[in-house]
């Protein structure tokens, strides 16, 4: 519904190539979350939510964001609003997971380092693509793998900067300025599909 570009929202488009950064280590960010070892193989696992196999596992997987099975919640690492990174695939390609799931294998989660500042949705948006930027490159595969957050949590990203500290604000204005652009491009297809039917 709300397509229209606030003025923060246009300026932070427009201040992109201005934009000072920072170089960060991602350990210094975040902390992998330890997760209890489930006792199942994903073969053996349902794709869809049945019985009591209702919680999201997450694999290495990159389809679905590596939520392609279901376990039962009991006995399991339930885990909501944190990142999360396959460590044995073809595609290292991190997520952002607004909703709970657990640990299942070949993957694993790191969750923000200081509680005293609860990030938003549009800024785990922005730090997954700035950690991306690092992790889901082509010289990465299954045979040359990334390795797990032994070897992630050494790498460094770059986040805009804004008087010496990481500029929160204009990651989330950002990210909602590219959300609606977005979403007025499909509305436009869409009603252009429409009127030529």
């Amino acid at each position: 519904k709300d397509t229209q570009l606030s003025l923060e929202e246009e300026q932070a488009l427009l201040a992109f190539d201005k934009i000072k950064w920072n170089s960060y280590r991602i350990g210094d960010l975040f902390t992998r979350v330890k997760t209890k070892k489930l006792p199942y193989k994903a073969n053996d696992l349902p794709k869809k939510a049945e019985g009591k196999y209702l919680l999201p596992c997450l694999t290495a997987s990159f389809n679905n964001q590596g939520l392609n099975y279901f376990v039962p919640k009991e006995g399991a690492t339930i885990l909501k609003d944190v990142i999360s990174i396959p460590s044995n695939s073809d595609v290292y390609r991190a997520y952002y997971q607004s909703k709970e799931f657990t640990v299942l294998s070949d993957a694993y989660a790191i969750c923000w380092n200081f509680n005293s500042l609860q990030l938003t949705s549009r800024q785990y948006l922005f730090l997954v693509s700035c950690i991306n930027r690092v992790t889901d490159l082509k010289i990465y595969s299954y045979k040359n793998k990334l390795g797990g957050w032994n070897v992630v949590q050494d790498k460094y990203l770059n986040l805009p900067v804004k008087n010496g500290e990481i500029d929160f604000y204009y990651m989330d204005t950002l990210i909602s300025a590219i959300q609606k652009t977005v979403i007025k491009g499909v509305v436009t297809y869409r009603d252009n599909k429409i009127s030529d039917s």
